[in-house]
């Protein structure tokens, strides 16, 4: 055989030995289960946003979570496998893809004070460092960052429904902060 490839070729003697990845099942499984964890704590931001009746929810942030912890994860599995490269590329690949799909996510509304959408927008790049920290093999700060998420998302809503609640009324008539 000429070299190794991500797909190698069927060895065949007295074993008959088929090597499909060049990656090691351990390798593999433990990717795949740093993709869950990714999955679940993007699910938990995502519930929180859903519950706030948001429309980037449970599936989008799990979705997001699990993709960033997948393309960082193989693109730390493949330098180590052939010893070159900088895993950083993955991480702005995904950081990138997710700027689109944040910017997406906000809009504007003459009934508004302001742009929509910016928190689902943040939460959608919070998940993506949150999956890419994970696919580096960092689960603990991912679960850090799900509890710093959630305590933003919880603990200054009511923070801010406080201070509203003390703030007088606008009579003035106009709209916004001009």
């Amino acid at each position: 055989m000429i070299g190794r490839s991500l797909i190698d070729a069927v060895q065949v003697s007295d074993s008959f030995d088929i090597r499909l990845s060049i990656f090691s099942s351990a390798e593999q499984v433990g990717l795949v289960l740093k993709v869950g964890i990714a999955a679940v704590l993007g699910g938990i931001i995502g519930w929180e946003r859903d519950r706030a009746g948001k429309n980037a929810g449970i599936r989008t942030h799990m979705l997001v979570a699990a993709a960033s912890a997948l393309a960082v994860g193989l693109g730390e599995l493949a330098v180590s496998q052939a010893n070159s490269g900088d895993p950083t590329r993955m991480m702005h690949a995904v950081f990138t893809g997710i700027g689109f799909i944040g910017g997406g996510m906000i809009w504007t509304s003459k009934k508004a004070n302001g742009p929509l959408g910016l928190t689902s927008a943040a939460t959608i790049l919070l998940v993506a460092g949150l999956g890419a920290a994970v696919g580096l093999g960092a689960p603990i700060v991912g679960a850090a960052v799900c509890v710093l998420a959630l305590f933003t998302l919880w603990g200054v809503r009511a923070l801010e429904v406080s201070i509203d609640s003390r703030r007088p009324p606008d009579t003035s008539g106009t709209v916004g902060d001009n």
